[in-house]
């Protein structure tokens, strides 16, 4: 008997010894989950608001919809287990509410009353030239597509003019290589008059825009279709390891500071123009990086103005990318803005409708 009472009693100061240990590997566990959350929390927050101080973090601003991704986790985790954690997030959500309405815009109930001119932006990736997507009548399907949506006026990136399928119902048309005598740049069709057509060209750089005036309803309006210095993402640039990571970053670098000096570029040409202007553009670059900031300036973002949900334009895996932008002059009026969501380029079509006074 006096055995039996000994093995339990042993046995019981094992469970209580084990139950300590599982409740302060427990309380070490949530305090490392606290500090992993805090750090990726500050980097969120530097990489929505470090624009605001006039500071640049190329990496953690390209990142961001990420760390957007990695908090709601921990916020999801924390919150279905009622921990304090959670506020962590609330809190921030709330500070920077403003900032995030550039990453998500909540639907409007507003009922459209009146037609606009209807502008198009497309990075039509060459038609599908080299064979990216599993179906050889790309070409075909954008212009069927295109003519059930029936835009007045369509500024295409990586325009394939070679591979370009007809547009009928637009009678107007310019081209403009990136590259002298090439076949890939940017083009705009219209189905009203394109005057005084311009290339833009940068300097040391495969990309580069145009300009055009369009006549509508006697007034004229300046377009400008811009594609900004790519990425240009390789099989090497795995970051896993410390060299290649080193790589990447320099690799980020080099592409933005580029990009600045093309936007700083255009900006100077914008001293000159004296109508109000619509800027379509593939900035290769989204929301929160200082280049945003930069190209943006005293326009406005149509997404911004009348978008819905996260306004995504760049296929990526896992969550969703802005680069793509319709930017207008303040005195226009935005109507109405749609992306969508269709299978025939590695971004997608955007829509804004505008109104002018």
């Amino acid at each position: 008997m006096r055995v039996f009472q000994k093995k339990k009693k042993i046995s019981s100061l094992r469970l209580v010894r084990n139950k300590l240990y599982f409740m302060n590997g427990s309380k070490i566990l949530f305090k490392v989950g606290i500090l992993i959350n805090f750090f990726f929390l500050i980097l969120l927050f530097i990489g929505i608001e470090s624009s605001s101080f006039n500071l640049d973090f190329p990496v953690i601003t390209l990142s961001t919809p990420f760390l957007i991704l990695i908090n709601s986790v921990f916020f999801t985790f924390w919150l279905l287990r009622f921990k304090w954690p959670a506020i962590l997030f609330i809190i921030y959500l709330i500070i920077g509410f403003d900032s995030w309405k550039m990453f998500y815009q909540f639907k409007s109930d507003a009922i459209i009353t009146s037609k606009g001119l209807d502008v198009m932006s497309f990075n039509v990736r060459s038609f599908n030239r080299l064979g990216w997507i599993e179906n050889k009548n790309i070409p075909s399907l954008i212009a069927s597509h295109i003519k059930n949506i029936s835009p007045d006026v369509i500024c295409f990136q990586e325009f394939a003019n070679d591979l370009s399928p007809k547009f009928k119902d637009y009678p107007f048309k310019v081209f403009k290589p990136y590259i002298l005598n090439g076949q890939i740049g940017s083009c705009i069709i219209s189905k009203y008059p394109l005057l005084n057509s311009k290339t833009i060209a940068f300097e040391n750089s495969s990309n580069g825009g145009m300009q055009s005036d369009m006549i509508w309803k006697r007034d004229t309006l300046r377009l400008y279709n811009l594609h900004f210095e790519s990425l240009k993402f390789d099989g090497n640039d795995n970051i896993l390891s410390v060299n290649n990571f080193k790589r990447f970053r320099n690799k980020i670098k080099q592409v933005f500071d580029v990009q600045k000096k093309q936007i700083f570029q255009f900006r100077d040409l914008l001293k000159s123009n004296k109508y109000p202007v619509i800027i379509c553009t593939d900035l290769n670059n989204n929301v929160f990086s200082k280049n945003y900031d930069y190209l943006v300036e005293d326009h406005q973002d149509t997404f911004i103005e009348k978008g819905s949900g996260f306004g995504a334009t760049y296929k990526f895996p896992f969550f969703p990318m802005r680069i793509d932008f319709i930017l207008t002059s303040e005195k226009i009026k935005v109507i109405d803005f749609k992306v969508f969501d269709i299978n025939l380029s590695d971004h997608k079509p955007i829509l804004a409708s505008l109104k002018w006074p």
